[in-house]
């Protein structure tokens, strides 16, 4: 079974509040949506699951990421994947 309870942390998504080593991630209107995003991300050694839930001007919202242990591998750090609130 997957521990999805990181969606039920008070986390801004990371393009509002940075959050280190994180390279990608989607926002969702509803809890459900997030956690079947959650069923169907494929994670590499070392990496990991991380989300929450905030409140923008016009409802509740819940997202999920993608935590790396080295953002260099990565490239440019500002080029980083982001699908969803403010990184459309």
């Amino acid at each position: 079974m997957i521990n999805d309870s990181f969606l039920d942390e008070s986390r801004e998504v990371p393009s509002t509040a940075p959050m280190e080593r994180v390279v990608a991630w989607s926002v969702f209107r509803s809890r459900e949506e997030a956690r079947n995003l959650v069923e169907h991300v494929y994670l590499a050694p070392g990496q990991s699951l991380v989300g929450g839930h905030g409140q923008d001007s016009v409802a509740s919202y819940w997202w999920v990421g993608v935590q790396v242990p080295d953002v260099s591998h990565w490239g440019n750090a500002t080029a980083v994947h982001k699908h969803g609130r403010l990184g459309d």
